[in-house]
């Protein structure tokens, strides 16, 4: 299957705000095109090495997320424009029409008056004058509808430009996320982690945690995350130690996880937990695994804490044993303050949507690595 990106299809102009399509070319002379940009795509198939192919994706980055805003606004201010000259429509539309009603009862007094003096040379010119205001009326109503249908025209070849980008840049099979990256854990140590920089600002009652994971040679995943908190910590925990199965901790408290991760492969890895009931889900590949209830029921998820990537905390942001630490590899870890829908569940493990966490996104900026902890350029959807 190949993938085919605008091969030439398209032409858009960022200073006029207006696209068009190559077959218009030849029937309106007045359009420039020498100065237009143009997408050059290459079929590659879906399962080729990008480095194979230098020009794939050489322009879909900053210069194609830049286009996509440019098209948003170009849609917004056509869209205004558009309304404006109907609301023009139609404030002409009813001062002709009192215009013609009004050079209508004038011209019946004149034919009247007319009538009486026996002059029906000068009645004979009436009609004539009246028939000219119509005219006029219809010709600027044509005019008007004429400029409206352009427009109308232009903002459908804005969206559907604005539509291919999105796909190409956002749907699974087209995923092209330059700033994608993941983080490597190479070994089994007390000082390699990664903290993220925020933190919860309030008590929260619900979370989501979702991330891909690769775990790493070697017994036991480890603590891929932990959250520790002023007076608890482990407030919430993911680990997999020892001969232990995989449990999650909320408030010290443990559920067994019925997740197979030893493989070596990557896992589309996601929990939920909500206070009412201590309900709670696990999820692999978007595929619900396990759920129940009676976890820290009634509990508040404390805020003020810090977020550990890749050990298990018994102090407050530290007191790190190597025997959790993770190994092995893991990107886009996201957390919400509430639990997300298994549609949404399924749709992040497919790439067919990509929420970020509200209580924190991956980003390059939100992870501090320490200890050794690598960044590598990864994209985990392509």
């Amino acid at each position: 299957m190949f993938i085919f990106i605008l091969q030439g299809l398209l032409l858009w102009s960022r200073d006029s705000g207006t696209v068009h399509f190559n077959n218009r070319a030849q029937s309106n002379p007045t359009y420039d095109f020498t100065s237009h940009p143009r997408f050059i795509c290459t079929p590659m198939p879906v399962d080729a090495d990008p480095s194979c192919f230098p020009n794939a994706g050489a322009t879909s980055g900053e210069e194609a997320k830049a286009t996509i805003l440019h098209l948003r606004e170009s849609l917004v201010q056509q869209k205004e424009i558009i309304l404006d000259q109907r609301e023009t429509i139609r404030e002409l539309t009813a001062k002709l029409a009192l215009c013609e009603g009004f050079g209508h009862a004038t011209n019946n007094d004149h034919h009247h008056a007319l009538n009486s003096h026996h002059a029906p040379a000068v009645e004979q010119h009436l009609p004539v004058k009246r028939n000219s205001s119509m005219a006029y009326s219809s010709s600027l109503k044509e005019l008007l509808q004429r400029k409206i249908s352009a427009l109308e025209q232009q903002l459908h070849y804005h969206t559907l430009l604005f539509v291919i980008l999105t796909y190409f840049l956002s749907s699974g099979s087209g995923r092209m996320n330059p700033d994608g990256f993941l983080i490597s854990f190479p070994m089994r140590t007390n000082y390699m982690y990664g903290r993220m920089k925020k933190t919860l600002l309030q008590e929260i009652f619900a979370f989501t945690l979702c991330l891909w994971i690769k775990p790493g040679m070697g017994p036991g995943l480890g603590t891929p995350f932990s959250y520790s908190a002023p007076g608890q910590s482990n407030e919430i925990v993911l680990i997999e130690w020892g001969n232990n199965p995989i449990e999650l901790l909320i408030d010290d408290k443990a559920v067994t996880l019925p997740l197979t991760l030893t493989d070596g492969r990557w896992h589309h890895v996601c929990v939920t937990w909500s206070t009412r009931d201590g309900h709670w889900e696990a999820y692999q590949d978007g595929v619900q695994r396990g759920s129940g209830v009676g976890l820290s029921s009634w509990h508040a998820i404390k805020p003020g804490g810090v977020f550990i990537l890749g050990q298990e905390q018994d102090t407050l942001g530290g007191r790190f044993d190597a025997t959790q630490a993770f190994v092995g590899e893991m990107s886009e870890v996201h957390l919400w303050s509430h639990v997300l829908t298994s549609s949404d569940i399924h749709s992040l493990s497919t790439c067919s949507s990509h929420l970020h966490g509200d209580v924190f996104a991956w980003t390059e900026g939100e992870v501090e690595l320490h200890g050794g902890v690598t960044r590598h350029s990864y994209d985990t959807c392509h």
